[in-house]
């Protein structure tokens, strides 16, 4: 995935770079407060010129979480365990940076920024996506441990707080001040915070548009000792917010300001809790964070959920999500923690609204990103949505998989043509650029398109989920369905982007997932009567499966290993040939072994497109397009490795994306700053270690060779177990491409990118799954078996026939077998079965047919223009076989002329 534009997090930024708002109103605790300053407090603060930029948290999650059921709304996570973005109604809509706490003590010797300490985050139920998060400075002798869930039933966080001093000191000892970051409605800019009173509680309200916070405690706020107004503020970050009041350049370390409003800007909120006159070492309090729709939704929902039982609300939380587990498939007893973990994360970003799952809970490089880059991860990749939401399936929850579908063929697909082409349309296209069946590049939750870009195997995807999931998902959207598959026949395979989406032209990738749709649009349009459809389908996703290695496999390249220079290429830039309406339209112009330059996005430089190889091509086996032992794969493989394979000590295997990838940090020699468009370094990926071992897997029949590579991943992965997306590397050399580690990272632990990737947490589940099964769990079975590329084992009533026939042909004719049963196509040759040439000249397949019954079949080959030459027998007569009864094997052994 991805290229972004990026940006320092949360609200605390260094007293270099605060500066005091006039309308500022200090005083010392305990005096009285002068007139003067009660007017201005009352009057507010306005945002012109005060206030730093806003940014978002930073992607490194230490926690997320949901209620499972749908009358919240509120979607969490947490940064070194402190609450981070909060997002509410919808997966795709911020409202909080972060909510954390300040801890000085009454001396004024010192303040502590809570996100800046040691902490720890432990699920205290492994079935809940409930948190327990634990930070401390034993330097300064306080502890604060919290409970972090949502009310189940209302549109509110919750956090159950304990507040410990340590070493013989006493909570009357220290202050404890609450800070809260909002940024509402998808804006850190242009909030409003105010002091509100209601039902009796003084909260700090939030807004933007129709969005509305209010924070507020069980425990009272600190009040002056004259007027008793509570010690709550509002301010702008970086100038009269709480964190400049407490660590500001003349700032006492302790709470000086009393704002009731600030209007129009980047704001923040600070309360001062009061921890009672007691001697004791402990207090126990709860906070809540609660949105609506209006000022006094928020209010009343913060009210309500501080008078419910938080204990009840809490067990039924965990019920809620012990619920799912339960349901979840354990592999035979084989799933672990992380297993589970991965399948409720992926639960958690589901949107409750309509189905939508996001790539990420967060932005990446949030803390260097603004409001500029609205959208980060938090938006729907029809590619990623395919990814996780088939691991589901895999996982066992279809329930979630099917809604998955029902959203991006009911909500996601477009169904208007709309401008000229990619970023080329007029403001009439509200949306921007569209075609009907077509499914953007991404969107927000609402289907409103993103980027305008066009990923033929995001196309693709949809149809195989719905395929996986049966004729009762699909059935009802073959119209739907066949819209998308018409427009992959008509547009593919070329691609306007890639999966990395960077470039256009011929990857094996996404070639690899056309193949694969069109085969099950096929299946799916026979199911419904439609065989001129699937024909259609299946002579594109035929001839795109018999050209791929033609189109994207270089014998002249670059790398070599053993004396070969062979290999598939990331992508071949050419365009199509676009010319006739037959199958040579689908041709590139210039073929794999041209020198076509390639510019890579992100600042990656200009290269000849075959000094440019990534991990595409397995796709190819993943989709069932071809044998994991086929010759291009096996030479492709070796390439691969050599190039981008690295090795991290005490941890396993990982590879980069591609060499030249400049999607991710500086170099520390070009300054060690967070990627920000341009000159970054890419590193390495965990997904592709479970690909790898799912590959492994394939190739052997033995789940047992995953178990490195399933070690590996949970290596890789935080102590809580988010799989990132981009792991840190020794320094090293890729092609010339020096990839730099820096100096405090260690290789093997996440980068600033994102963590979790949320496809990155599926393959988790896949390779698990993989393991156990032994095979590959998501292969789609109609499209392996139509290529040979696996063995489905013949369903109740049906045998196996392996037809090896010896046939002569020349480059570009192929051979096939049909028959008088619509396994081999009831004698329809666009429907026929295609037989591999992997032993040539002998071609086989193997197809399951009904048992214990007579069948008439055939052999013809298609030519290099598409038509038809069947073969010679005497007389014109048919071959014929018995086949043997339910379970069993016929081999037919032929051979033809023509």
């Amino acid at each position: 995935m991805f290229h972004l534009a990026l940006g320092l997090a949360g609200c605390a930024v260094g007293a270099e770079e605060a500066s005091f708002g006039a309308s500022a109103v200090p005083y010392e605790q305990g005096d009285e407060a002068p007139e003067s300053a009660v007017r201005a407090a009352a009057a507010g603060l306005s945002a012109a010129g005060a206030g730093a930029a806003s940014v978002w948290g930073p992607a490194e999650k230490s926690f997320l979480g949901t209620s499972t059921t749908s009358g919240s709304r509120v979607y969490f996570t947490g940064y070194r365990g402190i609450v981070s973005e909060v997002f509410y109604p919808v997966l795709d809509t911020v409202n909080t940076v972060d909510l954390q706490f300040m801890v000085g003590d009454t001396a004024k010797t010192f303040v502590d920024e809570e996100k800046q300490q040691s902490y720890t985050v432990t699920q205290p139920d492994k079935r809940s996506m409930r948190w327990q998060a634990v930070t401390s400075k034993i330097d300064h002798n306080w502890r604060i441990t919290k409970s972090i869930f949502t009310d189940p039933g209302r549109n509110a966080l919750i956090q159950r707080v304990q507040f410990d001093a340590l070493n013989g000191r006493n909570v009357t000892q220290f202050n404890l001040y609450l800070l809260h970051n909002p940024a509402m409605d998808n804006s850190g800019g242009g909030d409003t915070s105010k002091t509100v009173t209601a039902g009796g509680r003084t909260m700090l309200v939030a807004s933007q548009n129709s969005r509305f916070s209010a924070l507020a405690t069980s425990q009272p706020w600190k009040t002056q000792t004259s007027g008793g107004l509570p010690m709550v503020s509002s301010g702008f970050v970086g100038a009269t917010d709480g964190w400049t009041d407490l660590l500001g350049g003349t700032s006492d370390k302790t709470m000086s300001w009393r704002n009731e409003l600030a209007s129009g800007g980047n704001v923040a909120q600070m309360g001062w809790i009061d921890l009672g006159a007691s001697a004791v070492t402990s207090v126990s309090f709860d906070v809540v964070l609660a949105f609506g729709a209006t000022e006094a939704e928020a209010t009343t929902t913060a009210n309500a959920t501080l008078g419910s039982n938080l204990n009840t609300l809490r067990s039924t939380y965990d019920s809620g999500w012990n619920s799912y587990a339960s349901g979840l498939n354990n592999q035979g007893g084989t799933a672990d923690d992380q297993y589970y973990l991965a399948a409720m994360s992926l639960k958690t970003i589901q949107d409750k609204s309509n189905g939508a799952m996001i790539a990420g809970m967060g932005t990446p490089w949030g803390e260097t990103n603004g409001d500029a880059n609205n959208g980060g991860y938090h938006l729907v990749w029809p590619r990623d949505l395919f990814k996780f939401a088939s691991a589901l399936v895999t996982a066992g929850d279809t329930t979630t998989a099917t809604s998955v579908v029902n959203y991006l063929f009911n909500t996601l697909q477009q169904s208007s043509d709309c401008g000229t082409s990619e970023y080329n349309a007029p403001p009439s296209c509200l949306q921007g650029y569209s075609r009907v069946g077509r499914f953007p590049q991404n969107a927000w939750v609402s289907g409103w398109q993103y980027w305008q870009g066009t990923q033929m195997d995001e196309q693709a995807m949809p149809i195989i989920l719905a395929w996986r999931l049966g004729p009762s998902v699909y059935n009802p959207l073959w119209p739907k369905i066949k819209l998308t598959a018409d427009y992959i026949v008509n547009t593919g395979p070329w691609t306007q982007q890639e999966r990395w989406e960077e470039n256009a032209g011929y990857s094996p990738s996404t070639i690899a997932a056309e193949i694969a749709g069109l085969v099950c649009a096929a299946t799916i349009a026979r199911a419904n009567n439609d065989t001129t459809s699937a024909a259609r389908y299946l002579a594109a996703a035929d001839y795109w499966q018999q050209s791929v290695d033609r189109w994207t496999f270089t014998t002249t390249g670059f790398h070599e290993v053993n004396g070969q220079y062979s290999y598939h290429v990331r992508i071949n830039p050419a365009d199509p040939n676009i010319t006739g309406t037959g199958r040579q339209r689908y041709n590139p112009v210039s073929g794999p072994d041209a020198a076509t330059p390639l510019t890579i996005g992100n600042g990656g430089g200009t290269h000849d497109h075959r000094y440019i190889v990534d991990g595409g091509f397995l796709e190819l086996v993943r989709m069932g397009v071809k044998r994991p032992d086929d010759a291009s794969i096996v030479a492709t493989m070796k390439i691969y490795d050599k190039i981008l394979k690295r090795d991290i000590p005490g941890k396993g295997e990982a590879w980069f994306r591609y060499n030249y990838d400049a999607y991710g940090e500086e170099n520390e020699t070009d300054g060690g700053g967070n990627f920000d468009g341009n000159g970054g370094r890419g590193r390495l990926w965990p997904i592709f270690t479970a690909e790898r071992g799912m590959y492994e897997i394939a190739l052997s029949g033995f789940g047992s060779q995953g178990n490195t590579y399933l070690a590996a991943v949970k290596a890789f992965s935080t102590p809580q177990g988010f799989i990132p997306e981009q792991v840190w590397s020794e320094t090293t050399n890729v092609t010339g491409w020096i990839v730099e580690k820096p100096s405090n990272a260690t290789a093997g632990t996440p980068t600033r990118s994102m963590s979790p990737l949320n496809w990155a947490m599926g393959e988790y589940i896949s390779l698990l799954a993989s393991i156990r099964a032994g095979k590959v769990v998501d292969i789609p079975s109609v499209v392996c078996s139509r290529y040979n590329a696996c063995v489905v084992p013949p369903a109740s009533g049906q045998a196996s026939v392996v037809f090896n026939v010896n046939a002569s042909t020349v480059v570009g004719q192929h051979v096939y077998v049909t028959g008088n049963t619509p396994a081999l196509g009831n004698w329809n040759t666009a429907l026929a079965i295609p037989v591999d040439p992997r032993s040539y000249p002998v071609w086989t397949n193997r197809v399951n047919l009904p048992a214990s019954s007579d069948v008439l079949y055939k052999y013809f080959r298609t030519n290099v223009d598409g038509s038809v030459t069947w073969e010679n027998l005497p007389g014109g007569v048919n071959r014929t076989l018995n086949t043997p009864a339910s379970g069993g094997t016929l081999t037919r052994n032929d051979a033809v002329t023509w």
